[in-house]
């Protein structure tokens, strides 16, 4: 764990701050006490009230912001919930888990999806809620089970975007630690969709990443090499390979990581570009389904994501070329006004510059034009609207930036190969 006095100081300042917050209806006496040997306990003192455990990993901020996503839920629900939070990096956090299982624990929240945590929880009839990727998970309770994850196909697909906005490079790089299959699996399909290919480095090690063996594998590709991390951790690894075999960066090859973990980020040398993730809003998901459980347990459990905030620019990942900085602020223009239902024209006023230079420039760094980016983010959006809500089809392609309901199915339709109510069913398991 990285500075594991500082992470358990920065906990117990969250949990202060957490028990000073007013107008949330709960008694103002909270009780924080750091448990043996770093398990912490959260409990608040109201009697016959359900026991949930969050089994979370705290030495990485995106852990700690989870944490902070689900105590607020709780209090914006209204909620009389007693936390007890364990943590997941931990050798001995399944036997806390157990224990905390044996203790009464009316509900678990989990942080990953280990071997020993399945077999903890394979008889706990209660519900579960994994904060992690529902692919290739066997689970034997599917109706008391629900999973949250971040948007990980968006976050691959947002990061070749996003690198592919800097400039041309002439290798593409994903590198994981046999933890992020969907995001590397997107990464690699939105470089083949610009007619490259992405070689994708998979660590045989998931705890750690050979160095000197990605070194070797880094310094064989031709250069300049725009290189993705599964996550910031990961592009830390990344950076010291680099160096090792003398590239420069970014000059030589772009990092880019995953998760704004600013301790990470802002102490690498240089400073990390990350791909922000929503991680509070994973908390709150996580404590929305719980209560779901919890007060109607005969629903329907069914997955859902947490979005991409956007990129947090930092010196790992610049522009390459004098027409890279116009294509990223289009990049960036398009992400955030598709869905108000802005067209190629609109990108070219903003920019300040001609559609035909607009769109040539685009085209070549990204692989496609203004207006077929537009409508892939806006066919995102549905998609995403189409899986975390109920709403009509109508109002969803409306609130996308298409006119009618009618171009918005055509375009569905021609992209996926079904129609938007097939899609919705087919997700939510009707």
């Amino acid at each position: 764990m990285l500075f594991p006095g500082l992470v358990v100081y920065f906990f117990q300042a969250l949990c202060f701050a957490i028990s000073r917050q007013s107008n949330t209806g709960f008694p103002d006496e909270y009780d924080f006490p750091l448990g043996r040997n770093g398990r912490f306990l959260v409990s608040m003192k109201i009697p016959d009230t359900p026991d949930i455990v969050l089994r979370l990993r705290l030495s990485r901020g995106s852990g700690r912001d989870v944490l902070h996503g689900f105590s607020t839920a709780v209090r914006r629900m209204r909620r009389r919930w007693r936390l007890h939070v364990l943590n997941a990096e931990l050798e001995r956090s399944a036997d806390d888990l157990r224990a905390a299982i044996e203790a009464g624990a009316d509900g678990v929240v989990s942080h990953g999806v280990e071997a020993s945590i399945v077999d903890v929880l394979g008889r706990f009839d209660k519900p579960v809620v994994f904060i992690a990727h529902s692919m290739g998970i066997p689970w034997s309770h599917p109706g008391k089970t629900v999973f949250v994850s971040a948007d990980d196909a968006a976050v691959g697909r947002f990061g070749a975007d996003y690198l592919a906005s800097l400039g041309n490079f002439r290798s593409w790089a994903f590198v994981d630690n046999l933890s992020q299959p969907v995001r590397s699996e997107a990464f690699r399909m939105a470089v083949a969709r610009r007619n490259a290919e992405a070689q994708i480095y998979e660590s045989p090690n998931v705890a750690e990443l050979d160095v000197e063996q990605l070194a070797k594998w880094l310094g064989s590709l031709p250069r300049p090499i725009a290189a993705m991390a599964a996550h910031d951790a990961v592009a830390v690894a990344v950076l010291e390979a680099a160096a090792h075999v003398g590239l420069r960066v970014p000059k030589d090859i772009a990092v880019l990581g995953v998760d704004n973990d600013e301790l990470l980020c802002e102490t690498a040398e240089p400073p990390i570009s990350s791909v922000a993730m929503d991680h509070e809003r994973l908390g709150e998901l996580a404590a929305e389904e719980i209560r779901r459980m919890l007060e109607q347990p005969g629903a329907k459990p069914s997955g859902r994501l947490a979005p991409v905030r956007g990129v947090v620019e930092r010196q790992s990942a610049r522009s390459l070329a004098p027409t890279a900085a116009l294509v990223a602020r289009a990049v960036a223009y398009i992400r955030h006004n598709a869905v108000k239902g802005i067209g190629a024209a609109d990108v070219a006023k903003h920019l300040g510059a001609s559609r035909s230079l607009v769109d040539q420039r685009f085209r070549k760094a990204t692989g496609e034009s203004v207006l077929e980016m537009i409508r892939r983010v806006r066919l995102e959006a549905v998609r995403a609207k189409l899986r975390n809500t109920t709403l009509p089809i109508g109002q969803i392609a409306r609130s996308c930036g298409f006119e009618t309901e009618t171009h918005a199915m055509h375009l569905f339709k021609a992209r996926f190969g079904c129609t938007m109510r097939e899609w919705r069913r087919r997700e939510r398991g009707n």
